[in-house]
């Protein structure tokens, strides 16, 4: 499946800033945990769509200069990509509307010709305008509309959360620690997986079970979250806040490091070999799994240079006395 990101459904829509801010930061955030958001093409006209008040989306966005999502959707719209241009398809008849808009250039025109090519294709969109791009399917016409040379029914989400979902449905689930970790690696772009995880004996002679695997992918991906919101030298964007606030501390939190005492007399079994080749790390913060009392362990707290953060050990509770 690929995805392309329909920029006609950005329209001026918006009279309150920040809830184009919030869907942007939702949709990043699903870009992050996805390989087939993350592949999304957009057009490099997206930066000149307008948002609100006469301002566009390059305008809006350099007004939040200095935080993550600045530089992240800057990067994304003006500089990375993917982009439609780089690999458009090839139509002689080059014309497609929907709703009335003509989208030949856009997102919708590339996602239609995909499917006029056989090959599956949905699109992304932001609701509210007029006309209102938040609905599924969206009738795309080939050619003009009073003599169409075909019609294609695009699948869409505007709901970021959605559209995550079905990209993890996309693939089949793993059924072993070795594929988990492996599929958690294209999942989770901001966090070191390494080999040594299912090549651990202690996890390796345990049985696999998917109500861990699932647990173990709701873990890492908050981690890979408040990575993605970390900006140059570790300062954290208000994502990577919330999630520190949410979920770091209390009697419920997810993630909490070890007692002193545990500290101190599991020091050798909470001590990793770093699979980058640096020093051993010393891992006492851990992410919880009640259900066979699992563990995620991890490098804590992250160095300010690191764009990565690592996980060192995924396995039965290591302080068991």
């Amino acid at each position: 499946m690929q995805f392309f990101f329909n920029e006609v459904s950005i329209q001026g829509q918006f009279d309150d800033v920040e809830q184009f801010r919030s869907l942007l930061e939702a949709l990043l955030r699903a870009r992050a945990r996805s390989p087939y958001l993350g592949a999304m093409r957009t057009t490099m006209t997206l930066a000149d769509r307008p948002v609100a008040h006469g301002q566009t989306v390059r305008q809006v966005v350099q007004g939040w200069r200095g935080s993550p999502v600045a530089s992240a959707v800057l990067a994304w719209v003006g500089r990375n990509g993917p982009f439609i241009e780089e690999d458009r398809l090839e139509e002689p008849d080059d014309l497609f509307q929907c709703l009335g808009v003509e989208v030949t250039d856009g997102g919708l025109g590339e996602a239609a010709r995909r499917m006029k090519a056989r090959q599956d294709a949905a699109a992304v969109s932001l609701p509210g305008g007029n006309p209102d791009f938040g609905i599924t399917p969206l009738p795309v016409v080939h050619g003009f509309e009073d003599e169409p040379l075909g019609s294609y029914d695009v699948l869409n989400f505007w709901n970021a959360d959605e559209a995550l979902d079905a990209t993890l449905a996309l693939e089949p689930p793993a059924m072993t620690w070795r594929a988990t970790i492996e599929s958690a690696r294209a999942r989770f772009p901001h966090l070191v997986l390494p080999d040594a995880l299912w090549e651990d004996r202690r996890l390796a002679r345990d049985p696999f079970e998917g109500m861990i695997r699932d647990r173990i992918y709701v873990l890492l991906g908050l981690l890979n979250v408040y990575m993605a919101d970390r900006a140059a030298g570790g300062a954290e964007g208000p994502i990577a806040q919330d999630i520190i606030r949410t979920h770091f501390g209390g009697d419920r939190a997810l993630f909490s490091g070890e007692s002193a005492s545990n500290q101190r007399d599991f020091a050798n079994e909470l001590t990793f070999s770093d699979s980058e080749g640096g020093a051993d790390i010393f891992a006492h913060w851990h992410g919880k799994i009640s259900h066979r009392h699992y563990r995620i362990h991890f490098e804590w707290p992250v160095p300010a240079e690191a764009a990565r953060l690592k996980v060192v050990y995924i396995g039965p509770k290591l302080t068991k006395s």
